[in-house]
C-alpha cells in the first residue's frame, strides 16, 4: 500500500527480556526493510528506573537492554520513541500467557495496579475502591504525582536518547472522581495536566505525542465510547498546546473519519493509527489521504500483542500466543511490503 506521508511508524510493547534478541532481529530484518522509520515502544514502568526503582514494572529492561534497542534503531534510521501511559491504564489484567501488558476486562478478579500506583497509592484517582472494571487513572490534581511523572519522563527519554515521548492518555474513563478533581471540568483537568507535561518536555527540546480519543465527542463524531468520549473531557482540545502531535486511532470501519477533519480544523498535526483489521485500515487510510490538509505526519500502526510474540510470528512463522496476533501479523504483511 502506498502512503503519501514521510513517517511510517509502529507501536511495539517493550520486549520481555528473554525475547530481546528476537525483537532486535525483528527491527533489523523485518521492520527496516519495509520502510518503518519510527518505533514507538510502550514501556510504561517496565524499565529499571534509577531515581524511582519503586515503580519498576514486570520484567523491567535494563539500561544496557535499552541501549541495544537504541543501537539497532540508529543503525536503520528508525526514530525510537518511548511511551508511557500518563493518565489512564494504570491498572489492568495481564494477558495469558503473561506478556507484561496490563489491559482488558475481568469481572471476577480485582485489577492489578501498575508500577506508579503500586508504589504510590495516594496517586490513585480511585483511592479506596478495591475493584475497577477497566483501568485506574492518576489523580490529575496531585502535585506530587506530577513531580514523580516528570522525573520518570526525564530518565526514560535520557535512557532512550529520545527527543520525543508518547504519553498515552487514551481510554481515561476514570477522571474527575476524587473530591478535589470533582471541582473542575474534566476537559480543564486533562488539558492542564497534558500542557504541563508538554511544557516540561519542550524545555528539554522534546516533542509530545498522545492518543486522541479523549479529545473527541461521541455525539459529534459518532465513534464508540472507546474511540471518543461521552463526557466533557473533549473540551481539553480547546486548551491543548498546538505543538502536541495527536495520534488519531480508530479500529472500526466508518463511512467517514470525522476526527481527521476536527483535528485539522483545530490546528493539530496528527498521525493516523489503525490496528489489526485490514478492511478498516484501508478505509481509514483512504479517508485520511483525501482529507489531508497538510496536517497528517504519517501512519502509526498499533499492535498490542507482545512484541516478542509478533516478532517470532513474522520472522519464523511461529504460532501467535495471543488471539489477535495472527490477524495483526497478516495485516502488517499485506499492507507493509518490503521496499
Amino acid at each position: 500500500m502506498v502512503f503519501p506521508w514521510k513517517t511510517r511508524g509502529i507501536v511495539l510493547t517493550a520486549p520481555l527480556t528473554h525475547e530481546l534478541d528476537d525483537v532486535i532481529k525483528f527491527i533489523d530484518e523485518y521492520l527496516a526493510p519495509r520502510g518503518f522509520n519510527m518505533l514507538v515502544m510502550q514501556v510504561r514502568y517496565r524499565y529499571q528506573f534509577k531515581r524511582h526503582p519503586e515503580v519498576w514494572g514486570y520484567d523491567p529492561l535494563s539500561l544496557d537492554d535499552v541501549k541495544r534497542l537504541v543501537a539497532v534503531c540508529r543503525k536503520n534510521n528508525i526514530k525510537l520513541v518511548p511511551k508511557m501511559n500518563l493518565i489512564g491504564h494504570q491498572s489492568g489484567f495481564p494477558n495469558e500467557p503473561t506478556d507484561g501488558i496490563l489491559h482488558g476486562h475481568n469481572d471476577t478478579v480485582g485489577d492489578i495496579r501498575d508500577g506508579l500506583l503500586r508504589a504510590y497509592p495516594d496517586f490513585d484517582e480511585q483511592q479506596g475502591e478495591k475493584e475497577i472494571n477497566y483501568a485506574r487513572s492518576i489523580c490529575l490534581s496531585s502535585k506530587a504525582a506530577k513531580i514523580v511523572v516528570l522525573e520518570l519522563i526525564d530518565e526514560l527519554m535520557d535512557a532512550f536518547e529520545a527527543d520525543t515521548i508518547h504519553i498515552g492518555c487514551d481510554e481515561a474513563f476514570n477522571v474527575g472522581i476524587c473530591p478535589k478533581c470533582r471541582q473542575k471540568p474534566k476537559g480543564e483537568l486533562i488539558g492542564a495536566w497534558i500542557n504541563d507535561i508538554n511544557d516540561h518536555v519542550k524545555k528539554r527540546n522534546g516533542k509530545v505525542l498522545m492518543w486522541g480519543d479523549r479529545l473527541l465527542s461521541a455525539i459529534e463524531t459518532g465513534y464508540d465510547r472507546w474511540e471518543s468520549c461521552d463526557s466533557d473531557s473533549h473540551s481539553a482540545l480547546d486548551i491543548l498546546s498546538r505543538d502536541i502531535v495527536i495520534c488519531d486511532w480508530h479500529y472500526n470501519k466508518y463511512d467517514s473519519y470525522k476526527s481527521v477533519d476536527i483535528f485539522a480544523h483545530a490546528g493539530f498535526k496528527i498521525m493516523i493509527s489503525p490496528w489489526r483489521d485490514k478492511e478498516s485500515l484501508e478505509a481509514f487510510v483512504s479517508y485520511a489521504k483525501s482529507h489531508d490538509k497538510g496536517h497528517i505526519n504519517g501512519i502509526l500502526m498499533t499492535t498490542w500483542c507482545g512484541s516478542g510474540d509478533l516478532a517470532k510470528r513474522l520472522l519464523y512463522g511461529a504460532g501467535g500466543k495471543w488471539c489477535h496476533t495472527e490477524q495483526i501479523a497478516s495485516t502488517i504483511n499485506d499492507i507493509f511490503g518490503a521496499e
